[in-house]
């Protein structure tokens, strides 16, 4: 409904398109009361629903306005001035036009006043092989991140100080600002350019941060990698984030697993795919060949008559589940390899075969 640039009015104060003056404004007050985000904080939507109250409550309860927007819609609320409202994407986008930054202030952050904040969840990158991905490892990693300042756990104050009110705004966090706008010259309180909307500023500033709250350090952290895991998971360092603000907690660290490529396997889910060359004599009587695995090398028996392409199975010896657990297999692709030269025994022997099969086939 907020992307709709035709939003009715009086639907949104609740009232009919005959409401007195006075019902407008009774609606208004009970709807404002009701949708202030200092009541309804709850409500994630209460802040944009107070602020389309209000621009309804502005356009009706101004008799030229309403008269055009009741005659054009709100087309005609910028007609005079020769703005296109149907140019704008959606309803909430004229909204933001109307209020600029006059709800971006302290009367939606706790009054004015120093809040806590939660540092940011930053990401970082291991590579591991895939031998370490099979076992599992420890892993030490170098994060370099914002940290909550240890001296001023966050503040930004000098140990034993206080804040002092701000003089540009007089602890109100606001300044009011008059500007143009396409309904008019509207007077509006802004953000407090000079304490950002707090009501107070450091006056004593945190010699080792300067009054930032957080420091940039580089910490050697260890890094459990289960068994298991896979390119794309995803292990988490609760507290090793960006640090808070004013004694806000600290955010996590993600490590995002890549596996590195190995020369012999290639992983599919559990499952280690190989290949390995035998010659047609190997594949017609059967062998035995040394194959290597991430616990070593074991022997693979190729069966009598095995044929070109064909995959075997060896059990348990792929990767585990995430964490450990039952293992996947190994699959060996058996590539039967034609001699393009023969010595003059091999080429007597295969031509005597040859023809011990014609004969049986005219038999």
């Amino acid at each position: 409904m907020r992307n709709e640039i035709d939003r009715d009015l009086y639907e949104i104060l609740g009232v009919s398109r005959s409401a007195s003056d006075a019902e407008l404004k009774g609606a208004y007050r009970k709807k404002a009361r009701e949708c202030h985000p200092d009541v309804a904080g709850h409500d994630p939507d209460s802040e944009y629903k107070f602020k389309e109250l209000t621009f309804a409550y502005e356009i009706l309860s101004d008799p030229e306005k309403r008269r055009d927007y009741d005659a054009f819609g709100l087309s005609g609320i910028g007609r005079d001035v020769g703005v296109d409202v149907g140019g704008f994407n959606s309803f909430s986008d004229l909204i933001d036009m109307f209020f600029g930054d006059a709800f971006g202030g302290p009367l939606f952050r706790g009054g004015g006043r120093w809040t806590r904040t939660r540092g940011r969840d930053i990401q970082t990158t291991l590579t591991v092989s895939l031998e370490e991905a099979a076992r599992g490892v420890n892993k030490q990693i170098e994060a370099h991140r914002l940290a909550a300042c240890g001296e001023c756990d966050g503040t930004g104050m000098m140990p034993g100080t206080h804040m002092s009110r701000c003089d540009v705004c007089a602890g109100s966090g606001q300044v009011r600002s008059t500007r143009r706008s396409l309904f008019g010259t509207l007077i509006s309180s802004v953000t407090c350019p000079t304490c950002k909307g707090r009501g107070e500023v450091i006056t004593k500033p945190c010699p080792q941060c300067k009054g930032e709250g957080r420091r940039w350090i580089t910490e050697t952290l260890e890094l459990k990698v289960p068994p298991g895991v896979d390119r794309g998971d995803s292990l988490r360092l609760r507290g090793k984030g960006e640090g808070g603000l004013n004694g806000g907690a600290t955010g996590d660290l993600f490590v995002v697993i890549d596996v590195g490529s190995h020369p012999a396997f290639e992983r599919v889910g559990k499952d280690l795919r190989t290949s390995v060359e035998i010659d047609m004599v190997d594949a017609a009587l059967g062998t035995e060949l040394e194959i290597g695995s991430l616990d070593g090398d074991f022997m693979l028996k190729v069966n009598p008559g095995t044929q070109p392409g064909q995959v075997l199975k060896v059990k348990g010896k792929g990767m585990p589940d995430r964490g450990g657990g039952r293992r996947g297999d190994i699959l060996v692709r058996v590539d039967v390899t034609v001699p393009t030269r023969l010595t003059s025994e091999k080429r007597r022997l295969l031509e005597q075969l040859r023809s011990t099969r014609e004969e049986k086939s005219k038999k």
